[in-house]
């Protein structure tokens, strides 16, 4: 297309005289004498850099707003600006006895402007909360910073319930060190352990404590190399590690502590929760009422909420308080010191009055028509349900007239004979004795004996040993110990009974053509546990819609809910055994459910084993598990992970211990705990005699699903030995010793340890001996093998839940 050019004679000059003129003065000096050459010059670069400065300002100041916006939602507040940013969560850690986290904390509360008297007033583990100066401020747009300080007793329960909440973990170490003296003793290295385990926030370190032993300036600062190194190989060279002796020290700490942005931990991001700190209880109706800062999305009366350690609770009511340390007030004020409970301002935000309560069943209700419609018509059919009804009357008059350790041991035992079935005159795989018959120590078990079913609290004692007692413990654990060495050595090999026929002892058990591959339908034969739990049909869109449906509850009350805010929540139903067994100087960690997180399924966790704990830890061994907010007590049955899934079955290979360096899948009978969720699971060692049970942890890991259909199938391998052969044709002895065991497993497929497959052909004499025929020639040194297969399922235990350890699965 042709396009014509303006024909106008008094435009065209002007236009080309102005462009060659700018050009002219840009290039040369020109008639002007050369100055305005270069002004010209210069105001054509200023244009084109100011437009570029403009572009970086708009950028710099998009970046500020979405740093602001991720700090506000870290510490759960609104967006908007309007309500300020609740308290940091500061707690401070003491890793070693040299360290002095009550005098860090009060000279930190002196330095930021509180008054001597309230200072040395201030008892330990109590929470105090700041405002800091002008001289220590956090990130731009979210005004001044408030911290909350904590310091917690040096026991691995109340640190790890603190740092469940905390936005900061303070490391406070001694000033001295040495090769000989680490700066983290043994309960430190403990301690850093589970915290690194269950998720650490950001991490600083301060070195604080008497240095009056350092006499002078040269070992002074030896020990201060040797306190950076330990701190560096164990936190990182990344984390920062302040000196907090002098006020400039503790200054530069302060301005640290603001500056820093927390860190996102998944298993809490979208729940809300709160570090009480306060607690006032009315023993007359059992409210027990709790204040503090709301974080997350914040608590609604239609939700269930969590007290780690004592279990789940309805709200009765949620209301808002006037805040102890005001965002702008120029000084901090200790929370021990704010107002009483009731009146100054309180404003309701929702009451449970009027409206039905939340859903708070466990177990689906029990239903005997449910069961197998058989009527029992063989004689020995009906013998053995007397039996087992006369075993379970005993276990329970057990119960009754000596309540505690000896009727808990022995409803261990009851439950063990009652899923027996058939499996011989031992007890069930794996807890009350192994497949050799040799019986072993069931854990003591947690129940309470006042005839109502509550959760765990985590305070636990033991009664004095005797030296008897100390003897068959010391017993037990080499037992133990060479039975775990056995396991490593000749994993599932297990010797066929001479006094029972072997089709009786194993006729739970099958032959699998591929244990991989071969189908297992996981609905098959289930026990009575299973009708009693929740099944999900789609476990991660029900976790999902539960989420979402929790924050629109909180961000539909009045006021848009009380995240960030200081507010009291009540709870309805407490018993007044809630504060007697909280540890003193613990404060009180509150968390809200989402729906379906009260009822009981089958939980499956990826756990590892720890190096530093070295006693066997068996399947369906009573452990302390840490799972989020959670803390109770539960049988974990341990299996393989399988490395290929198959697209008929996926299979875990059940383990009778907990085997050291390689995942383990853990599973159990727990309230539902929706994924991303830490999990730590722990033991009560005794320790001392007299002394309280010192919990110590023995592996970590995470919580992947709950699904009660995931097949965990148990392996025994019976062998035998060539007595004669003949290319490929032999004679196997040792692994059956009566004809009627070998027609009986005659369909089963034999394999070798040399990598022969082959069957049995038919039995040869009397004693057990039979002809068999393999795919090659068999060597007399090789050893013949039968894998047998059957399904296992978690060990039920009702104090996971609050219930009773006597309770069975039709009474709970």
């Amino acid at each position: 297309m042709h396009h014509h050019r303006s024909t106008s004679k008094g435009a065209k000059p002007s236009s080309g005289s102005s462009k060659r003129a700018a050009s002219k003065g840009r290039v040369e000096t020109g008639k002007s004498g050369g100055r305005e050459g270069v002004k010209n010059k210069s105001r054509g670069n200023s244009d084109a850099l100011s437009r570029h400065d403009r572009l970086n300002t708009l950028k710099m100041q998009r970046e500020t707003k979405r740093e602001e916006i991720l700090y506000k939602k870290r510490l759960g507040a609104e967006y908007d600006g309007e309500r300020p940013l609740p308290p940091k969560v500061v707690v401070l850690i003491a890793f070693h006895t040299s360290a002095d986290t009550l005098s860090l904390k009060r000279q930190m509360l002196s330095v930021c402007g509180q008054s001597a008297e309230s200072v040395a007033a201030l008892p330990p583990h109590t929470p105090a909360t700041m405002t800091l100066p002008n001289w220590a401020q956090g990130p731009a747009g979210c005004g001044r910073p408030r911290v909350l300080l904590l310091d917690p007793p040096r026991d691995l329960m109340a640190v790890l319930d603190a740092a469940k909440c905390a936005d900061t973990v303070l490391c406070v170490l001694g000033p001295h060190a040495s090769l000989e003296e680490p700066s983290f003793d043994a309960l430190g290295y403990k301690l850093l352990t589970a915290l690194k385990s269950q998720g650490l926030p950001i991490v600083f370190g301060a070195v604080h404590g008497s240095d009056e032993a350092m006499a002078s300036g040269k070992k002074h600062l030896q020990a201060q190399k040797f306190v950076t190194r330990y701190f560096s190989t164990e936190l990182g060279a990344e984390t920062k590690l302040y000196q907090a002796q002098s006020d400039e020290e503790l200054k530069v700490l302060l301005r640290g502590l603001a500056s820093s942005t927390p860190k996102d931990l998944s298993w809490r991001a979208e729940r809300g929760y709160m570090l009480a700190q306060e607690a006032e209880y009315s023993s007359a109706d059992g409210v027990l009422s709790l204040r503090g800062y709301a974080r997350g999305p914040g608590f609604n009366c239609q939700s269930l909420v969590h007290l780690t350690g004592h279990g789940d609770f309805v709200v009765e009511s949620v209301s808002t308080l006037p805040d102890p340390c005001p965002a702008g007030a120029s000084g901090g004020s200790s929370a021990s010191t704010s107002a009483p409970m009731e009146g100054g301002g309180e404003r309701s935000v929702d009451r449970l009055q009027g409206r039905p309560e939340p859903d708070q069943l466990r177990l689906q209700p029990y239903d005997p028509t449910m069961e197998e419609q058989t009527w029992p018509t063989i004689e020995e059919e009906l013998a053995a349900q007397g039996a087992r009804a006369a075993r379970r009357t005993g276990v329970r008059a057990a119960l009754i007239s000596a309540p505690g350790k000896e009727s808990t041991e022995a409803s261990s035992a009851g439950d063990s004979m009652e899923v027996v079935d058939g499996e011989g005159a031992g007890a069930e795989d794996g807890e009350a004795s192994d497949d050799d018959g040799t019986p072993s120590v069931a854990a003591p078990s947690i129940a309470e004996t006042d005839g109502e079913a509550w959760d765990v609290s985590s305070n636990m004692t033991m009664d004095v040993p005797s030296s008897e007692a100390v003897a068959a413990e010391k017993r037990r654990r080499e037992v133990l110990m060479k039975r775990t060495d056995e396991e490593f050595e000749f994993p599932d090999e297990i010797d066929t009974p001479l006094e029972v026929p072997a089709k009786a002892r194993f006729q739970k058990y099958r032959g699998l053509k591929s244990f991989r591959t071969s189908n297992w339908d996981p609905y098959e034969e289930l026990p009575l546990e299973y009708s009693r739990i929740w099944e999900f049909e789609a476990f991660t869109s029900t976790a999902k819609y539960s989420r979402q449906q929790y924050a629109e509850r909180c961000a539909e009350l009045e006021g848009d809910g009380v995240s960030a805010l200081y507010c009291c929540i009540r709870l309805r139903g407490v018993q007044p055994s809630v504060l007697e067994s909280q540890m003193r100087g613990s404060p009180f960690v509150l968390s809200g459910l989402f729906d379906c997180e009260q009822k009981v399924s089958v939980i499956h966790a990826h756990v590892s084993r720890l190096k530093d704990y070295t006693e066997p830890i068996k399947s369906k061994q009573e452990l302390i598990m840490h799972a989020g907010f959670r803390r109770f007590s539960a049988k974990a049955t341990f299996s393989e992970i399988p490395r290929k899934s198959s697209a008929i079955s996926r299979k875990f290979k059940f383990s009778r211990y907990l085997q050291q360096g390689a995942q383990t899948c853990a599973s159990f009978y727990a309230p539902v705990v929706f994924p991303p969720c830490r999990l730590l699971m722990s033991v009560a060692t005794s320790g001392e005699p007299g002394a309280l049970a010192a919990p110590e942890l023995v592996a970590g890991g995470s919580v992947v699903s709950v699904d009660p259909k995931q097949l965990i199938i148990k392996r025994i391998i019976l062998t035998g030995y060539p007595f004669r052969t003949q290319k490929a044709k032999g004679v196997i002895r040792f692994m059956f010793f009566n004809p009627s065991d070998i027609r009986w497993f005659k369909p089963v497929e034999l394999t070798t340890k040399k990598g022969l497959r082959g069957h049995i052909s038919e039995p040869l004499g009397t004693h057990g001996y039979m002809k068999c025929r393999f795919s090659a020639y068999i060597q007399q040194d090789d050893t013949v093998c039968m894998h047998l297969y059957k399904r296992v399922y978690p060990k039920w235990f009702p104090p996971a839940w609050g219930g009773l350890a006597s309770a069975g699965p039709e009474d709970a």
